[in-house]
This record gives C-alpha cells, sequence and structure tokens, in this order.
C-alpha cells in the first residue's frame, strides 16, 4: 500500500500549489523574503507589476510595512488581475477587496486590530471557497472581522471561547474541511452541519468532549494536536471512512488498540503522547501493515 496523506492533498486542492510562474508577492524585499525564496516574484510596493505579468499571476501575496499599512489601501490594479485565484494580506485591507473570481483567502492578524464593522465577504467574494484565519492574538476572532461567510469548502480559524464561531459554522453545510484552534471545552459537535471530510481539532480543555467525534461518520482525515482531555481510541472505529489519523501533543490516550479495528484506516502518526502503545503495541501495529506508521516517539 502507498502512503495516504489526505490532510495534505486536501489543504493543496484549496490553497494551490502555484508554481513559480504564477506567484507574485507585493511588498519590499525584507517584507517578502519568504515568499521569494521559495519561488515567487516580487512587485515593489507602490509599484505596478508588468504587463506580461498581469495575466500570469494566480497567487498573490501583500506584505506592507508598518507604515504601509497604516494608509490601508489596495493597489489600484487588483481588479485587473483576472487569473488571481489565491490571495494571502493583513485583516486591515480586508474591508477594501471585491472580487468576483477569488476562490481562497489567507487572512493575517499581527496586531490584534478589529475593523468597525465586518466585512461582508458572502456578498464581496462571491465565489470564495477557502479561507484561513492566521492569527497571533485570541481577539479579535474571525466574525469580527469578517461575517457573513460565503459558502466555503475550507475554513481554518479559533474558537477560543466566541460563541459567534459557532453561528458561522452552524451555517456552513459546504464545508469539507475544516481547522478549529483552541477550542478550550467548547462543545462544537452541536454546531458542525456539514459531511467533514477533512478536521483538525488543536488546543482543548480537559473537559472537552472527544468521545462526540462520532457524529462525523464522514471523516477521512483527522489530527488531533495539543488534547488535554483523555482521548479513548474506541471512538476511532466509528468513524468508517477514516484513513488517516495524526495524534501530537496529547498525554492522555487509551485503548489505542481500538485503531485495528478501523477499517480503512492506512495512515497513523502519534508524537509527544506518552508512548501509549508501549513496546509489545508496537510491534504489534508494525506487523499489520499501515501504509504509514510512525509511532516511534509517540
Amino acid at each position: 500500500m502507498s502512503e495516504v496523506d489526505l490532510f495534505g492533498a486536501s489543504r493543496e486542492r484549496y490553497f494551490g500549489p502555484f508554481d513559480g510562474d504564477g506567484t507574485f508577492c507585493v511588498g519590499n524585499a525584507d517584507e517578502c523574503d519568504h515568499h521569494t525564496e521559495d519561488g515567487a516574484v516580487r512587485i515593489p510596493w507602490g509599484r505596478s507589476p508588468r504587463p506580461e505579468d498581469v495575466a500570469r499571476i494566480r497567487s498573490l501575496a501583500f506584505c506592507p510595512t508598518t507604515a504601509q499599512l497604516g494608509k490601508a489601501v489596495l493597489p489600484a490594479y487588483l481588479p485587473d488581475l483576472v487569473n488571481l485565484e489565491s490571495l494571502t494580506l493583513p485583516a486591515r485591507l480586508v474591508a477594501h477587496l471585491r472580487s468576483p473570481t477569488l476562490k481562497s483567502l489567507v487572512i493575517g492578524n499581527d496586531d490584534g486590530q478589529a475593523p468597525p464593522v465586518p466585512f461582508a465577504a458572502d456578498t464581496a467574494l462571491p465565489g470564495l471557497r477557502a479561507l484561513m484565519w492566521v492569527s497571533s492574538y485570541t481577539t479579535p476572532r474571525l466574525p469580527q472581522v469578517v461575517d457573513p461567510l460565503p459558502p466555503l469548502g475550507f475554513l481554518r480559524t479559533n474558537v477560543t471561547g466566541d460563541h459567534a464561531v459557532l453561528r458561522q459554522l452552524g451555517k456552513l453545510p459546504s464545508l469539507r474541511h475544516l481547522e478549529l484552534l483552541d477550542l478550550k471545552n467548547a462543545d462544537v459537535f452541536d454546531h458542525l452541519v456539514a459531511p467533514l471530510r477533512v478536521l483538525e481539532i488543536g488546543g482543548t480543555g480537559r473537559d472537552f468532549p472527544v468521545a462526540r467525534l462520532a457524529a462525523i461518520p464522514t471523516l477521512e482525515s483527522l489530527r488531533l494536536n495539543g488534547i488535554r482531555a483523555e482521548i479513548d481510541c474506541a471512538v476511532f472505529p466509528a468513524l468508517p471512512g477514516l484513513v488517516q489519523l495524526t495524534v501530537l501533543n496529547s498525554k492522555k490516550v487509551v485503548n489505542v488498540e481500538a485503531l485495528l479495528d478501523c477499517p480503512k484506516l492506512t495512515n497513523v502518526v502519534f508524537v509527544n503522547c506518552g508512548n501509549p502503545f508501549k513496546k509489545d503495541g508496537k510491534a504489534l501495529f508494525r506487523s499489520k501493515g499501515f501504509a504509514n506508521l510512525a509511532i516511534d516517539h509517540s
């Protein structure tokens, strides 16, 4: 059997990959260096792309300095990028976006600022199908910056005790890939209305209801990171389509032998989980012929 990375493949389906020929960034050399190192073409801030590049731009990242961001103005050429599919930009620039064709959006928030009124992405970006919210702060949360949402297939956001995030999830039956961070003990399962295929849960409290994962029988790939509650692996056979399971930094894992009863599970990764397999369990799992079995550092 070949190794299957459904999680990575799903992300790529929504956010690329774009080869160097279609990837561009806007900003000064220092701000753009992590993009140009990966092959992106830099457009200096305040200048326009070369005429021959306009039709080539499929993925674009805005990397303003603090002073440039203070003006909160998007370039005038943005509506001319007829083949633009993916955009990365700071939260303070979101309010100025208008695009009927943009498919994926990454919003960064490094200053903890929220706009006076949330950006109505459902009307301004009707073609958007993937949204990744990346913030170094717990506030503001996504509903304070973007709300309502269009019918997304992919969403990454933090919950952090905000019921408005759960409200957004309850209006997205189109979701297939969901990444939720800093859930604490929120019972998010009451608010999931989509037949999810890919799910990441990161950062829970001790009372997070792990057993309620059984309420999402459509899952094919599951990633658990920083789960402080007990993870009883007896829940996983209730997910008949589960192919890939990754558990990271979660020290209360029991009944790992139940994973052997998952009919389609071929990819198993456990890292820094208190060694729940022990020596005998590792030998047993190695004998079962998993396509990918990474439990040496479990």
